[in-house]
């Protein structure tokens, strides 16, 4: 679980500090304050539903529910050989 933390963490810090870098360049300085404003968090939250899916395979993947499945799916293989 620290692990999953630590990825998100570093993830939404990754993207704030991009929008950031982008605010300041003045990449929206053409655009209305309440758009870029909605352009920002569009991307935070697209970001961060991303990093939420990511982190959920990651921990299903380490919690061992997978294996489980598997294993189920191939016990009637193996009945239907013997």
């Amino acid at each position: 679980m620290r692990t999953i933390t630590i990825f998100s963490s570093l993830c939404l810090a990754v993207s704030v500090a991009a929008c950031g870098v982008m605010w300041g360049l003045g990449v929206f300085s053409g655009v209305s304050v309440g758009a870029a404003i909605g352009t920002i968090i569009g991307i935070l939250l697209a970001t961060s539903i991303g990093t939420a899916l990511m982190a959920l395979a990651l921990y299903s993947d380490q919690s061992g529910h997978d294996e489980v499945i598997f294993r189920v799916e191939k016990e009637p293989e193996s009945r239907q050989n013997s």
